[in-house]
């Protein structure tokens, strides 16, 4: 199964509210994916709104994801865990009210802390906050993001060692992130492959995917561009994916938001139209292009 959809409420869309983000990318737009932003401070949600959202997501099959604050540091000092404790505790009871899938984190930097120490702080107090929301009967599961920058914990390998350390982890992969940290390695269709590869061990059943061009230099990202004018291709990824048959929702990173969540949707009913040989195509209907 493809998802599709946006981080964030539509640019097009005329209300700002998270409910409003919502009925509009299912109505306007005919995408059943949307991620939720906390990112720039702790956003309060009505038990009014948060029923809303839930129950029209529910009704209408839209993949709910959240994402938390983004100044978070479980590698740091004491203060700085007790409050990134704080920003995901509440962000995940809030995404767990809204029928969630995941509560996305950034990790954490390694300032003075080599790469090992870094490592052993992330998955230690990544072990705590899974104690903490299953204490708290939270379905919301904690997903980590690749990062995009050198000083950042966060490369594909680091996230899959703290998921291999903490199962209940789930994996983000932020491609323009992995794209940008790699000093532009994803150029083609084996890219996306060996990233695919190095997930193997996770046995994953549904990968949560960022999508966005991306500016960048020495391996480090610098910001968001919208696809087509990132140098990263987005067909050998919608290959692979219908190749591999995977599970996977495609959320539009891109400064255009819905209009890149949108010109992802095309290029997936392209490829498909590619494979059936007809002129239309449904990005929900994969039944003619999916080996059994």
């Amino acid at each position: 199964m493809i998802r599709i959809g946006q981080a964030g409420i539509p640019l097009s869309c005329k209300g700002r509210t998270n409910k409003d983000g919502l009925v509009y990318t299912h109505k306007s737009l005919d995408l059943n994916a949307i991620e939720i932003q906390f990112v720039r401070g702790l956003y309060v949600l009505s038990e009014e709104e948060a029923l809303f959202i839930k129950d029209y997501a529910q009704q209408n099959d839209i993949e709910i994801h959240v994402h938390a604050p983004y100044y978070l540091n479980l590698a740091g000092d004491r203060e700085e865990i007790t409050m990134s404790y704080e920003k995901i505790m509440k962000s995940a009871k809030m995404a767990n009210n809204i029928g969630s899938k995941t509560l996305i984190i950034h990790p954490g930097f390694y300032a003075e802390h080599s790469q090992k120490k870094t490592m052993k702080l992330i998955t230690k107090n990544s072990k705590k906050l899974v104690s903490m929301f299953k204490k708290q009967k939270l379905k919301t599961k904690l997903a980590m993001e690749t990062m995009g920058k050198q000083k950042v914990f966060g490369s594909i390998d680091e996230i899959v060692e703290v998921c291999q350390h903490v199962k209940e982890v789930v994996p983000v992969l932020d491609l323009g992130h992995i794209h940008a940290r790699g000093n532009g390695c994803i150029k083609q269709r084996e890219d996306f492959e060996a990233i695919f590869d190095t997930l193997k061990p996770l046995r994953l059943r549904h990968y949560l995917i960022h999508i966005t061009g991306v500016l960048y230099e020495n391996g480090n990202e610098l910001y968001h561009v919208p696809i087509k004018k990132g140098d990263m291709p987005l067909a050998p990824l919608i290959e692979v994916i219908l190749d591999r048959n995977l599970n996977v929702t495609l959320i539009s990173e891109s400064p255009l938001l819905e209009h890149d969540a949108v010109y992802i949707r095309l290029q997936v009913e392209k490829a498909i139209m590619k494979r059936t040989g007809k002129e239309t195509a449904y990005y929900k209907d994969l039944s003619e292009v999916i080996k059994k």
